[in-house]
């Protein structure tokens, strides 16, 4: 059952070597036992941290809720006390427009609102406020929007006391406002008494040490933030509300919280604390650590009795493996020693009588291909030679029954110098110099015998090049195509072109005719089976220019080779390009 288990699960992953098989199993059996228990214990004191970070965070914000609870009763108390004489008095004047007498008042309710703010950190301004929007407070008298004022409270459970949300007051600080109704039993209208408080008051409140990502914030009961840390976050609604503060543990921002809060019935505010569970888990490390290092030892120790153990079953096998892709990157000089009468030993043998094998196949394909080449070029000389030496014989004959014995003379001296440049003393490669010769001569020759219906041209501009070594016969059968194909079935005077220069380190040959061209679809056709992007059964069609862009391929590689451009009716060029190895 445990070997099928194995088996699936080694093909599963692709893991095919033997040693790696071996290492992977005794890795599972040794290190199986050590990981689950390590994770069981790791998992129980984990949750053993997390209730006791869950327990103390429960209790900072209980602690938080009771504090700010004391604050906001003691300003409530104040804001909800009595009917005050000097207030009534001032109320009284201030509503009958009475200012002047309404002054002794004012002052001593300023005095007092200041001793108020004195006794009381965080109170920032105390104040009055009349329906009209008129305020008296500890700073002086001004005017508010009491509608936008008005917008911004709402009540507590009581239903007596309602805060506003957090905003800049008249002397551009952050603060929340509690407000109360004042009914004066003189005065004709109610009036609202507030106490503006400091956001930092919060901040104090919530000043716990929970860990540097740790935080405490406020919300109202609409989840909008009334403290937090991040100052810009104030006033939003939160991203942690869910119809409230449901403790929980949550990701936010790529950060993992334990949430926890408690709601404050006096306020109608939730106190929230966020715990980062990487600051709380940050005790976990060193039981981490040990059950690491254990594992780490463990591992090291299967490691070496793994290596010691099947080091040599896999040795022969890894040389095999090693000598098997040397022989598939061209090296076949490989061989393997081999020893004993295993199954190991005989793969060796087997794999030498195979690479012994490639080696004479690979020998005797050589000796084919030399052959081949050779053979190709004998009969680009036969088909060259018959037809052109009878032609030439009857030419000479011809001159000489004339008695034009000069003429005869050049004629058979330029035949001798062609087929002895063609000869080349059986070397396949030539210089250029005498490749161009050859092709001089020829051309001296054809137009003699044409009854000089055309000229020629032969330049070469960069002379270095002139002892340069190229395959031999490269220029003469595209020079012969330009006069049969080009020149001699047009009708103007013709002429002929042979160009050769170098060109970023390559050489380059154009054969130029005047004659009738070539259409564009032959053109393209031409090109197409030269660079083997068509296929011809054909093996005469364009054996010229195939026979030449065929050798060069072979022997200066793709990049070398053929390429022809016409313009029918006008010109025809055939570009011979032979890469930087065409100089050696």
């Amino acid at each position: 059952m445990f070997n099928n288990l194995f088996k699936k699960l080694f093909n599963k992953i692709e893991i095919h070597t033997i040693r790696t098989k071996l290492i992977i199993s005794f890795l599972i059996i040794g290190l199986l036992p050590i990981l689950l228990s390590g994770l069981l214990s790791f998992n129980i004191y984990r949750g053993a941290i997390n209730d006791r970070i869950s327990a103390y965070s429960q209790e900072m914000v209980n602690r938080m809720e009771r504090d700010l609870e004391d604050y906001i009763s003691e300003i409530e108390t104040f804001l909800s006390r009595e009917q005050d004489f000097y207030i009534n008095q001032f109320i009284k004047l201030t509503q009958a427009n009475d200012f002047r007498n309404n002054r002794k008042y004012a002052f001593r309710i300023w005095e007092d609102f200041n001793n108020l703010k004195q006794m009381k950190p965080g109170l920032e301004d105390i104040a009055i406020t009349f329906q009209d929007g008129r305020r008296i407070s500890s700073y002086g008298t001004y005017n508010i929007d009491l509608e936008n004022f008005r917008a911004r409270m709402y009540s507590d459970s009581s239903g007596d006391i309602s805060f506003t949300s957090p905003y800049t007051n008249y002397l551009q600080q952050e603060v929340i406002t509690i407000v109360s109704s004042y009914y004066p039993e003189i005065a004709e209208e109610n009036v609202l008494i507030s106490a503006d408080i400091d956001l930092d008051v919060l901040a104090n409140l919530t000043d716990f040490n929970l860990g540097e990502k740790s935080y405490f914030l406020i919300a109202d009961q609409n989840g909008d933030i009334i403290y937090h840390p991040n100052q810009e976050l104030i006033g939003e609604r939160s991203l942690l509300y869910n119809a409230g503060f449901p403790d929980r543990k949550l990701n936010l921002n790529g950060e993992q919280y334990i949430l926890t809060s408690t709601f404050s019935y006096a306020t109608g505010w939730y106190i929230i604390s966020m715990a980062s569970a990487d600051e709380v888990e940050a005790e976990l490390n060193y039981i981490t650590d040990i059950t690491l290092y254990m594992t780490l030892v463990v591992l090291l120790i299967i490691i070496l009795l793994t290596i010691y153990l099947s080091s040599s079953l896999s040795r022969p096998i890894q040389k095999l493996q090693e000598l098997t892709h040397r022989a598939s990157e061209n090296d076949l000089s490989v061989k393997i020693d081999t020893s004993g009468n295993d199954e190991i030993a005989e793969l060796g043998q087997s794999f030498n009588k195979m690479i012994r094998r490639i080696n004479k196949l690979m020998e005797q394909n050589v000796r084919e291909q030399k052959l081949l080449r050779k053979l190709e070029m004998e009969s680009l000389d036969n088909q060259i030679k018959p037809h052109f030496i009878y032609n030439t014989l009857d030419l000479i004959i011809g001159l000489l029954e004339n008695k034009d014995f000069d003429r005869a003379t050049h004629m058979v001296e330029a035949l001798g110098k062609f087929f002895r440049l063609s000869l080349s003393h059986g070397k396949e490669m030539v210089l250029i110099r005498n490749e161009i010769k050859h092709v001089k001569n020829y051309l001296f020759i054809q137009q003699f015998r044409h009854g000089e219906e055309y000229e020629y041209i032969i330049d070469v501009e960069d002379h270095e090049i002139m002892d340069k070594h190229i395959p031999k016969l490269i220029l003469q059968p595209i020079v012969e195509n330009a006069i049969y194909h080009g020149l001699l079935p047009s009708e103007k005077k013709g002429l002929v072109i042979v160009k050769g220069y170098r060109e970023n380190k390559n050489i380059y040959f154009k054969i130029v005719d005047n004659g009738v061209g070539i259409p564009a679809a032959k053109v393209d056709e031409i090109n197409k089976i030269l660079t083997g992007r068509l296929e011809t059964d054909d093996q005469q069609k364009y054996f010229g220019l195939r026979n030449v862009d065929q050798r060069l391929k072979l022997m200066y590689g793709g990049s070398s080779g053929l390429r022809v451009e016409s313009v029918e009716g006008e010109k025809t060029t055939v570009i011979i390009r032979i890469d930087q190895r065409g100089g050696k």
